[in-house]
């Protein structure tokens, strides 16, 4: 069964005729997936937005450490991101060229540099977190002071020692997904999700664990899940599987992944490092406004679920036909992920706009406070930009692919510090009042809605080549 199902999804992506009904087949689990792990984002602040508290600025402290804590994490996984992209792009193309020992020997290699990498970054966040100076040194960095920085404390430690776990999942995902198996990492996903809900219910409404627990719940969902990952790496007998002879780096190796891995690495790092600059800045408007655009974030998050799944499955598409020596075929389905993107991205834009105000009540459980108002405001325009991201993210399904991870480095650093950044700062400190953060709002259209031109830019010079050594 697993072997007809394996040969039946590279079938599909190589000659099924229907390309469409292929992309969408196989992003539906990785959707699904993607989905749950947003809701999981948005229970987590419904859970912390009614923890027992003193004040309604206490609330707001809670969730601007949740808020501070995703671009510091984002951050740092990073370069589990480069990983898996590298991974994708390698994997497939070498299974498109019918080179599955190959496949099988730089998956094993990528897994020991995804251990090494995680335990690496347990120790960074271990070394500046409250167990060491008395507060989290990142969230103190960003900004975050009293009753805010003291949450990210307890909040930092606790999802530190999940890094490890973390970057073990993304090269295991990337390495399933090379060749169109999405079924059964997101049936694992999917089953930590729901653990991780649960756990958050149980320890943050009933047990009063508070922050502390919302983060205790995280790390014990992602645990559950790795004794089934490495069976199901170590001992699978119709997927690429790991050896642990194969597993040792070596020099060569290291530069064939480092071509892939840095350019995909430095762009989301860059990309984060990005967030984390907008996020103090949205601290230095108080807490009320970083809450609102925390929950704003969520909502766009929410909304962007299926395009980031059609981008995902577009990668192995496009690698494993340009392993396969059809770059017709490929170019095919990178228009057919671009146009199913921003269809799907409009229908939503326009359901999510007039729902917005009851979403967000329901997540901060008030429909009074600033913080819902501002959010209110800021999901407005921040939707108005989802269009854009579609076709932002059908380019980096096809450069990632197509082996040009470089091109991601480029395109999301010009987005965010060629343009969004320093519009930002020109509208907080030239043209509008300090204490006017709508520029904010208007930064991110202009810079989502620029980018796409040196997208397009950039598209232009893709030739659909085997990129690994043969």
């Amino acid at each position: 069964m697993a072997r007809t199902l394996k040969k039946q999804n590279i079938d599909r992506i190589l000659h099924s005729p229907s390309i469409l009904k292929g992309i969408v087949i196989m992003a539906i689990p990785v959707f699904l997936n993607n989905l749950l792990k947003s809701l999981h984002d948005m229970v987590d602040a419904i859970f912390i937005a009614r923890m027992p508290a003193s004040s309604q600025s206490s609330l707001d402290a809670a969730l601007t450490a949740l808020n501070i804590h995703w671009p510091i994490y984002n951050f740092f996984l990073a370069l589990g991101v480069g990983l898996g992209i590298a991974t994708v792009a390698i994997v497939s193309q070498y299974v498109g060229a019918g080179r599955r020992d190959l496949a099988q020997s730089y998956a094993s290699k990528l897994l020991s540099v995804a251990l090494v990498v995680g335990f690496v970054l347990t120790l960074i966040f271990l070394l500046t977190s409250d167990l060491i100076w008395g507060f989290n040194l990142f969230a103190y960095m960003m900004g975050a002071r009293g009753e805010a920085l003291n949450f990210a404390g307890t909040y930092f430690r606790i999802r530190s020692y999940e890094m490890t776990l973390v970057f073990l999942f993304i090269v295991y995902q990337s390495i399933r997904q090379a060749t169109g198996e999405t079924l059964y990492p997101v049936i694992l996903n999917v089953g930590g999700i729901l653990v991780n809900i649960i756990l958050t219910w149980l320890f943050v409404s009933k047990l009063n664990l508070g922050i502390a627990g919302a983060g205790y719940a995280t790390l014990i969902a992602h645990a559950v899940v790795i004794p089934f990952i490495i069976v199901d790496l170590f001992k699978s007998r119709e997927h690429i599987r790991i050896r642990t002879k194969e597993m040792p780096v070596d020099l060569i190796t290291i530069k064939d992944m480092a071509r892939f891995a840095v350019p995909a690495a430095s762009g989301q790092a860059v990309s984060s490092l990005g967030f984390v600059l907008i996020q103090s800045m949205v601290l230095s408007y108080g807490t009320d406004v970083s809450a609102g655009f925390s929950v704003g974030n969520r909502i766009s998050s929410l909304l962007l679920n299926p395009v980031v799944a059609i981008s995902s499955i577009l990668a192995a598409y496009i690698g494993l036909n340009i392993g396969h020596h059809q770059p017709k075929r490929a170019e095919a389905s990178y228009k057919v992920g671009r146009n199913l993107s921003f269809i799907l991205m409009t229908i939503g834009v326009l359901i999510v706009i007039p729902l917005r105000f009851p979403i967000i009540a329901f997540i901060l459980g008030t429909d009074t406070s600033e913080s819902y108002r501002i959010s209110a405001e800021y999901t407005f325009w921040l939707l108005l930009t989802q269009p854009f991201m579609a076709l932002f993210q059908a380019y980096i399904g096809l450069f990632n692919g197509a082996g040009k991870s470089d091109y991601t480095l480029k395109i999301a650093s010009l987005r965010l510090w060629g343009m969004r950044i320093p519009l930002i700062l020109l509208f907080k400190y030239v043209l509008f009042e300090s204490t006017d953060y709508s520029g904010m709002w208007y930064a991110m259209i202009i810079s989502n809605f620029i980018i796409l031109f040196y997208g397009h830019y950039l598209k232009q010079s893709i030739k659909y080549e085997v990129q690994v050594r043969l």
